[in-house]
Protein backbone atom coordinates (compact mmCIF):
# COMPACT_ATOMS: atom_id res chain seq x y z
CA UNK A 1 0.00 0.00 0.00
CA UNK A 2 2.83 2.39 0.90
CA UNK A 3 4.63 1.67 -2.36
CA UNK A 4 1.47 2.27 -4.38
CA UNK A 5 0.76 5.56 -2.61
CA UNK A 6 4.34 6.73 -3.19
CA UNK A 7 4.10 5.96 -6.90
CA UNK A 8 0.88 7.97 -7.16
CA UNK A 9 2.45 11.03 -5.52
CA UNK A 10 5.49 10.71 -7.79
CA UNK A 11 3.08 10.87 -10.72
CA UNK A 12 1.64 14.13 -9.38
CA UNK A 13 5.12 15.56 -8.83
CA UNK A 14 6.06 14.68 -12.43
CA UNK A 15 2.82 16.31 -13.59
CA UNK A 16 3.66 19.53 -11.73
CA UNK A 17 7.24 19.67 -13.05
CA UNK A 18 6.07 19.29 -16.66
CA UNK A 19 3.52 22.08 -16.25
CA UNK A 20 5.95 24.38 -14.39
CA UNK A 21 3.62 24.35 -11.41
CA UNK A 22 4.40 24.99 -7.75
CA UNK A 23 5.19 22.00 -5.48
CA UNK A 24 2.63 19.26 -5.28
CA UNK A 25 1.75 19.84 -1.62
CA UNK A 26 -1.64 21.52 -1.58
CA UNK A 27 -2.18 25.08 -0.43
CA UNK A 28 -5.89 24.54 0.18
CA UNK A 29 -8.33 21.77 0.87
CA UNK A 30 -9.67 22.07 -2.67
CA UNK A 31 -6.20 21.62 -4.15
CA UNK A 32 -5.49 18.70 -1.83
CA UNK A 33 -8.65 16.96 -2.96
CA UNK A 34 -7.64 17.58 -6.58
CA UNK A 35 -4.10 16.34 -6.03
CA UNK A 36 -5.32 13.04 -4.61
CA UNK A 37 -7.85 12.58 -7.42
CA UNK A 38 -5.28 13.42 -10.11
CA UNK A 39 -2.81 11.00 -8.51
CA UNK A 40 -5.35 8.21 -8.64
CA UNK A 41 -6.06 8.82 -12.32
CA UNK A 42 -2.36 8.92 -13.19
CA UNK A 43 -1.79 5.78 -11.16
CA UNK A 44 -3.86 4.01 -13.82
CA UNK A 45 -2.81 6.08 -16.84
CA UNK A 46 0.55 7.86 -16.51
CA UNK A 47 1.54 11.03 -18.29
CA UNK A 48 3.01 10.58 -21.75
CA UNK A 49 6.77 11.07 -21.63
CA UNK A 50 6.86 13.76 -24.31
CA UNK A 51 7.82 17.16 -22.81
CA UNK A 52 7.03 19.15 -25.97
CA UNK A 53 3.57 17.62 -26.22
CA UNK A 54 2.90 18.28 -22.53
CA UNK A 55 4.08 21.86 -22.93
CA UNK A 56 1.73 22.35 -25.88
CA UNK A 57 -1.28 21.08 -23.93
CA UNK A 58 -0.36 23.39 -21.06
CA UNK A 59 -0.03 26.39 -23.37
CA UNK A 60 -3.43 25.77 -24.97
CA UNK A 61 -5.03 25.17 -21.59
CA UNK A 62 -3.43 28.24 -20.05
CA UNK A 63 -4.59 30.47 -22.90
CA UNK A 64 -8.19 29.49 -22.11
CA UNK A 65 -7.82 29.42 -18.32
CA UNK A 66 -6.50 32.98 -18.29
CA UNK A 67 -9.92 34.18 -19.43
CA UNK A 68 -11.45 32.71 -16.28
CA UNK A 69 -9.42 35.00 -14.00
CA UNK A 70 -9.60 32.44 -11.19
CA UNK A 71 -7.04 31.90 -8.38
CA UNK A 72 -5.96 28.41 -9.43
CA UNK A 73 -2.51 27.05 -10.30
CA UNK A 74 -3.66 25.42 -13.53
CA UNK A 75 -1.95 22.15 -14.49
CA UNK A 76 -2.73 20.29 -17.70
CA UNK A 77 -1.52 16.86 -18.71
CA UNK A 78 -1.74 14.37 -21.56
CA UNK A 79 -2.13 10.83 -20.22
CA UNK A 80 -1.16 7.58 -21.88
CA UNK A 81 -4.33 5.64 -22.65
CA UNK A 82 -6.38 4.90 -25.75
CA UNK A 83 -9.58 5.65 -23.86
CA UNK A 84 -11.50 8.65 -25.18
CA UNK A 85 -11.98 10.93 -22.18
CA UNK A 86 -10.87 13.98 -20.22
CA UNK A 87 -10.89 14.70 -16.49
CA UNK A 88 -10.89 17.75 -14.25
CA UNK A 89 -10.10 17.51 -10.56
CA UNK A 90 -10.55 20.28 -7.98
CA UNK A 91 -7.91 22.96 -7.64
CA UNK A 92 -6.99 23.26 -11.31
CA UNK A 93 -5.85 19.81 -12.50
CA UNK A 94 -6.96 18.87 -16.03
CA UNK A 95 -6.07 15.61 -17.76
CA UNK A 96 -6.88 14.60 -21.34
CA UNK A 97 -6.31 11.15 -22.80
CA UNK A 98 -4.18 10.43 -25.83
CA UNK A 99 -7.16 8.53 -27.28
CA UNK A 100 -9.35 11.62 -27.20
CA UNK A 101 -6.64 13.94 -28.52
CA UNK A 102 -5.97 11.64 -31.48
CA UNK A 103 -9.66 11.81 -32.39
CA UNK A 104 -9.55 15.61 -32.65
CA UNK A 105 -8.75 17.57 -35.80
CA UNK A 106 -7.57 20.97 -34.62
CA UNK A 107 -6.20 23.05 -31.78
CA UNK A 108 -9.59 24.76 -31.53
CA UNK A 109 -11.20 21.38 -30.79
CA UNK A 110 -8.58 20.69 -28.13
CA UNK A 111 -9.33 24.13 -26.68
CA UNK A 112 -13.00 23.15 -26.30
CA UNK A 113 -12.13 19.89 -24.53
CA UNK A 114 -9.86 21.71 -22.08
CA UNK A 115 -12.31 24.61 -21.66
CA UNK A 116 -15.09 22.18 -20.72
CA UNK A 117 -12.87 20.70 -17.99
CA UNK A 118 -11.75 24.16 -16.84
CA UNK A 119 -15.42 25.08 -16.41
CA UNK A 120 -15.92 22.06 -14.12
CA UNK A 121 -13.14 23.37 -11.88
CA UNK A 122 -14.47 26.94 -11.91
CA UNK A 123 -17.96 25.80 -10.91
CA UNK A 124 -16.48 23.38 -8.34
CA UNK A 125 -18.69 20.61 -9.69
CA UNK A 126 -16.54 17.71 -8.50
CA UNK A 127 -15.29 19.41 -5.35
CA UNK A 128 -18.77 20.03 -3.96
CA UNK A 129 -19.78 16.41 -4.48
CA UNK A 130 -16.55 15.00 -3.01
CA UNK A 131 -16.78 17.23 0.06
CA UNK A 132 -20.35 16.06 0.69
CA UNK A 133 -19.19 12.46 0.45
CA UNK A 134 -16.29 13.15 2.78
CA UNK A 135 -18.53 14.80 5.37
CA UNK A 136 -20.83 11.81 5.31
CA UNK A 137 -17.86 9.55 5.93
CA UNK A 138 -16.91 11.47 9.08
CA UNK A 139 -19.53 9.42 10.90
CA UNK A 140 -17.18 6.46 10.43
CA UNK A 141 -14.13 8.37 11.68
CA UNK A 142 -13.51 6.13 14.65
CA UNK A 143 -13.67 3.04 12.45
CA UNK A 144 -11.29 4.61 9.95
CA UNK A 145 -8.82 5.54 12.68
CA UNK A 146 -8.86 2.03 14.08
CA UNK A 147 -8.19 0.53 10.66
CA UNK A 148 -5.57 3.10 9.61
CA UNK A 149 -7.87 4.43 6.91
CA UNK A 150 -6.46 7.90 6.30
CA UNK A 151 -8.21 11.02 5.03
CA UNK A 152 -6.25 10.83 1.77
CA UNK A 153 -7.48 7.29 1.29
CA UNK A 154 -11.04 8.46 1.85
CA UNK A 155 -10.60 11.27 -0.64
CA UNK A 156 -9.13 8.87 -3.15
CA UNK A 157 -12.05 6.48 -2.80
CA UNK A 158 -14.60 9.31 -3.02
CA UNK A 159 -13.03 10.72 -6.18
CA UNK A 160 -12.85 7.28 -7.78
CA UNK A 161 -16.54 6.72 -7.16
CA UNK A 162 -17.41 10.15 -8.56
CA UNK A 163 -15.41 9.73 -11.77
CA UNK A 164 -16.90 6.28 -12.30
CA UNK A 165 -20.46 7.55 -11.78
CA UNK A 166 -20.12 11.01 -13.30
CA UNK A 167 -21.79 14.34 -12.58
CA UNK A 168 -25.43 15.20 -13.18
CA UNK A 169 -26.48 16.34 -16.63
CA UNK A 170 -26.95 19.97 -15.63
CA UNK A 171 -23.29 20.20 -14.59
CA UNK A 172 -22.15 18.83 -17.95
CA UNK A 173 -24.38 21.24 -19.86
CA UNK A 174 -23.09 24.14 -17.76
CA UNK A 175 -19.49 23.11 -18.42
CA UNK A 176 -20.19 23.08 -22.17
CA UNK A 177 -21.76 26.55 -22.07
CA UNK A 178 -19.08 28.16 -19.92
CA UNK A 179 -16.32 26.33 -21.76
CA UNK A 180 -17.51 27.63 -25.13
CA UNK A 181 -17.63 31.17 -23.76
CA UNK A 182 -14.08 30.87 -22.41
CA UNK A 183 -12.59 29.42 -25.59
CA UNK A 184 -14.29 32.11 -27.68
CA UNK A 185 -12.85 34.85 -25.44
CA UNK A 186 -9.43 33.23 -25.89
CA UNK A 187 -9.75 33.61 -29.69
CA UNK A 188 -10.76 30.07 -30.60
CA UNK A 189 -13.61 29.11 -32.93
CA UNK A 190 -16.74 28.18 -30.93
CA UNK A 191 -17.91 26.03 -33.85
CA UNK A 192 -15.11 23.60 -32.93
CA UNK A 193 -17.24 22.53 -29.97
CA UNK A 194 -19.88 21.18 -32.37
CA UNK A 195 -17.16 19.36 -34.30
CA UNK A 196 -16.02 17.57 -31.15
CA UNK A 197 -19.54 16.60 -30.12
CA UNK A 198 -20.39 15.34 -33.61
CA UNK A 199 -17.31 13.14 -33.57
CA UNK A 200 -18.19 11.78 -30.14
CA UNK A 201 -21.72 11.02 -31.30
CA UNK A 202 -20.34 8.86 -34.11
CA UNK A 203 -18.33 6.85 -31.57
CA UNK A 204 -21.32 6.03 -29.39
CA UNK A 205 -22.03 2.33 -29.23
CA UNK A 206 -19.27 1.49 -31.70
CA UNK A 207 -16.04 2.12 -29.82
CA UNK A 208 -15.29 0.56 -26.41
CA UNK A 209 -12.63 3.21 -25.83
CA UNK A 210 -15.41 5.73 -25.16
CA UNK A 211 -17.43 3.48 -22.85
CA UNK A 212 -16.60 5.41 -19.66
CA UNK A 213 -17.20 8.76 -21.35
CA UNK A 214 -20.70 7.75 -22.44
CA UNK A 215 -21.44 6.22 -19.05
CA UNK A 216 -20.64 9.49 -17.24
CA UNK A 217 -21.92 12.13 -19.68
CA UNK A 218 -25.19 12.96 -21.45
CA UNK A 219 -25.22 11.86 -25.06
CA UNK A 220 -23.35 14.06 -27.50
CA UNK A 221 -26.65 14.63 -29.30
CA UNK A 222 -28.24 16.01 -26.12
CA UNK A 223 -25.22 18.20 -25.49
CA UNK A 224 -25.35 19.60 -29.03
CA UNK A 225 -29.01 20.43 -28.61
CA UNK A 226 -28.32 22.38 -25.41
CA UNK A 227 -25.33 24.14 -27.00
CA UNK A 228 -27.44 25.33 -29.94
CA UNK A 229 -30.15 26.52 -27.56
CA UNK A 230 -27.55 28.56 -25.65
CA UNK A 231 -26.90 30.71 -28.73
CA UNK A 232 -23.55 29.45 -29.99
CA UNK A 233 -24.36 30.68 -33.49
CA UNK A 234 -24.31 34.27 -32.23
CA UNK A 235 -20.76 34.06 -30.88
CA UNK A 236 -17.95 35.72 -32.88
CA UNK A 237 -15.76 33.46 -35.01
CA UNK A 238 -12.06 34.09 -35.67
CA UNK A 239 -10.44 34.64 -39.07
CA UNK A 240 -9.92 31.44 -41.05
CA UNK A 241 -6.19 32.19 -41.33
CA UNK A 242 -5.78 31.87 -37.58
CA UNK A 243 -7.78 28.64 -37.50
CA UNK A 244 -5.63 27.13 -40.28
CA UNK A 245 -2.43 28.17 -38.54
CA UNK A 246 -3.52 26.53 -35.31
CA UNK A 247 -4.63 23.39 -37.17
CA UNK A 248 -1.15 23.01 -38.69
CA UNK A 249 0.36 23.53 -35.25
CA UNK A 250 -1.96 20.84 -33.86
CA UNK A 251 -0.79 18.35 -36.51
CA UNK A 252 2.81 18.95 -35.45
CA UNK A 253 1.76 18.35 -31.85
CA UNK A 254 0.14 15.00 -32.74
CA UNK A 255 3.29 13.90 -34.52
CA UNK A 256 5.37 14.67 -31.41
CA UNK A 257 3.95 11.78 -29.37
CA UNK A 258 2.74 9.23 -31.94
Amino acid sequence: MIGKTTSLWRAVLFFCVLSSALPVFAQSDEEEVGSVAAARIMGSAPLIDAPNAQRYVNLVGASVARKADAPYKWRFGLIKTDSVNAFATPGGFVLVTAGLVRSLESEDELAFVLAHEIAHVLQRHHYRVIVKQRLAEQAMKSVQAASGYTQNAALSQASAQLFARGLDKSSEYEADRIGIELMTEAGYDPAAAIGVLERLQKLKGDDPRAELLFATHPSAFERMDVVFQSGIEQLPRPAIEGVNRRTNRFKQFLASFQ
